[in-house]
Order: C-alpha cells, then sequence, then structure tokens
C-alpha cells in the first residue's frame, strides 16, 4: 500500500509522530507532499524511509511542510490534482488540517481519491473533535509563558500581565490554557466581560496577591482577521485607566505551534494514526477523525466537517465559570 500524507494551515508539534505511526501501523509507503494544497497541485512530493519517521517521531523539527491558499479551487485543479495521486499510485490520501482542509478532501473525495482527515490545529476548533493534534503542546508552551510572568511578579508585586494568544475566532485555546495554568482571567470571543467586570476583578486580585495575569483570546475585541495580532493593545488602552496601574503585555504568537510535544500529543496522534489504518484496513473510505469526549478515535463523514466555538455548555466552559476566570 501506498500512502500519502499532506499538512494544511498552520503548523504544530506532534505531526511527526502522527506520519511515523501511519507508516507503522500500515506497513505501507509513506510519500509527504510539502506546501500543502498548493503542494499538491505542484506535484510537490518526497518518499520517506523509516529511518528518518524513527528519528524524528517525537521530534520538534518538522519533517513536512505545510501551506495555505486563500481562494476556492476550480474542479479542473481538483481533476489535476486527483490524476497526479493516481499518477504516483497513491490509494489513499491523508490530510492533516483545520475545517477549510478537511472541507477540500470532501470535494477531492469525488475525483475517485480514498480520503482520510485529522484535526490538525493549535486553535482546537474542528467540529465534533474534543482534541486536534498540535493543542496539548500549545497548552504547554502558554503554561510555561505564565509560570515565568508569575516568577517575576514574585519577585517586584504588583504588577499586572495580559497575554494574548492565538486562536482565530475560537477560544478554546485561552480558555483551557486559562485552567490549565490558573490564570486570573480568561478573555473569549465567546464570552464577552464588561470592562468594569474585568477591572473589578484585577484590583481585588491585587489585593490579595503579587501578580494578576490575564489571558486574552486574539479575537476577543473583535478586530481579527488572519494574521492580526494586537488585540491586547486595544484592552490594554482601555483597561489601564479603570485599574490604575500600568498593563504589561506579551504577545504569544507562532511559537505556539512548536515545541516539544508532550506525552498527552504523542498519544493523541497515536490513537488518531491507529483509528485510521483500521478504518483504510476494513474497507471503509473518505472519513475524518474526530476524538470524543471519552478520548476515543471515532470515524465522521467528511462531508460534516466545520469549524467550532468554545461550547458553553460544556464542561470546560462550566469550569472556568466556578473559577471564576471567564
Amino acid at each position: 500500500m501506498k500512502i500519502g500524507i499532506v499538512i494544511s494551515g498552520g503548523d504544530v508539534s506532534g505531526i511527526n509522530n502522527f506520519i511515523f505511526q501511519i507508516a507503522r501501523l500500515a506497513d505501507a509507503e509513506i510519500t509527504l507532499f510539502n506546501g500543502g494544497i498548493p503542494g499538491l497541485l505542484e506535484k510537490n512530493h518526497h518518499d520517506v524511509t523509516w529511518r528518518d519517521l524513527v528519528d524524528f517521531s517525537i521530534a520538534a523539527i518538522p519533517i513536512i511542510t505545510s501551506g495555505r491558499t486563500t481562494r476556492k479551487l476550480q474542479r479542473s485543479e481538483y481533476e489535476t490534482i486527483a490524476r497526479k495521486l493516481k499518477s504516483l499510485h497513491i490509494d489513499v490520501l491523508i490530510m492533516a488540517g483545520g475545517d477549510g482542509s478537511l472541507q477540500f478532501l470532501n470535494t477531492l473525495s469525488e475525483f475517485d481519491i480514498n480520503c482520510f482527515g485529522v484535526g490538525m490545529t493549535i486553535d482546537n476548533d474542528v467540529y465534533g473533535s474534543h482534541y486536534t493534534i498540535g493543542f496539548s503542546t500549545a497548552c504547554e508552551q502558554i503554561i510555561k509563558e505564565v509560570s515565568r510572568l508569575r516568577n517575576t511578579g514574585r519577585a517586584l508585586p504588583g504588577r499586572v500581565f495580559m497575554v494574548e494568544l492565538l486562536g482565530g475566532y475560537c477560544g478554546e485555546l485561552t480558555l483551557q490554557s486559562a485552567i490549565k495554568c490558573n490564570a486570573d482571567i480568561a478573555l473569549i470571543p465567546e464570552s464577552q466581560m464588561p470592562l468594569e467586570t474585568i477591572a473589578e476583578r484585577v484590583k481585588q486580585k491585587l489585593a490579595v496577591q503579587n501578580s494578576v495575569i490575564i489571558l486574552c483570546s486574539e479575537g476577543y475585541t473583535r478586530e481579527y482577521s488572519p494574521g492580526f495580532q494586537g488585540a491586547i493593545d486595544t484592552m490594554i488602552k482601555q483597561l489601564e485607566p479603570r485599574i490604575g496601574e500600568r498593563i504589561r503585555k506579551t504577545i504569544v504568537g507562532y511559537g505556539l505551534r512548536n515545541g516539544d510535544p508532550t506525552c498527552e500529543e504523542i498519544y493523541q496522534g497515536t490513537i488518531m494514526a491507529s483509528e485510521v489504518v483500521r478504518c483504510i484496513q476494513s474497507g471503509m473510505k473518505n472519513k475524518a477523525i474526530i476524538i470524543n469526549q471519552s478520548n476515543k478515535p471515532i470515524p465522521i463523514d467528511l462531508v460534516s466537517m466545520k469549524k467550532r466555538l468554545v461550547d458553553t455548555e460544556g464542561h470546560h466552559y462550566k469550569l472556568a465559570k466556578q473559577l471564576n476566570i471567564i
């Protein structure tokens, strides 16, 4: 069997292990397509050996490059991709990416290509899934950053820190990271908080602890568009007069996409790969693999893929409410 693998959208840590596990479990030849969807069009590919896959399986250095396309492909371009894949004798194409990438696969499957997709985005915003590749490691990077800020806040008490995080229109990364790193406030697009309420919470916290840490999703102020950074500039300008203190800002941007993959990252990528291989070997076609709330991989139809936001009825949101961070 020959399997083609491509990633699309923002790069993440942990994808190397997923690729390694696919090769390991399927006992297949692996062809990597560099550059995302444009790489498929350009037939930008190379085969990888088992030696390289093993050596880089838990490394942060990427063995495959991603790419983006901002336009909708024409049917003739889908035909071109399908023809090139067939010329390389690719039996299955696996793509890792966000909702747009998986919608692309759904269309490509109409051209007699067996397609499988997995969620790969630090935003963790793929519909139906409670986990995407890259999310755990991004949370770990945030925990490390917050830990450093807590330390400097102990050395120089009375400081207010605001940290802007990636996440696009979805606040999942900010919400879960705030819970995991014991941040004081999480500002997410799905739960807008009045400025006066934020200011009052900050003043109350300053009265009883050395520092206050606010995590702010880049989409919180509704200014966001792909590539935008600086939501906290707007927030700081509005909050400082209300709290009477200077707010120190940190924008934790694209470095969140890299870092040594966490144990959870390795495990989640492995069970995703295991389910993809099981589906292929059982004769299934054109599925996306999601991780449900019970941490089980489940195949669903590609056609159902779309973006999701924070579930305001879900466990993490309710826990954040109980912790008084949103």
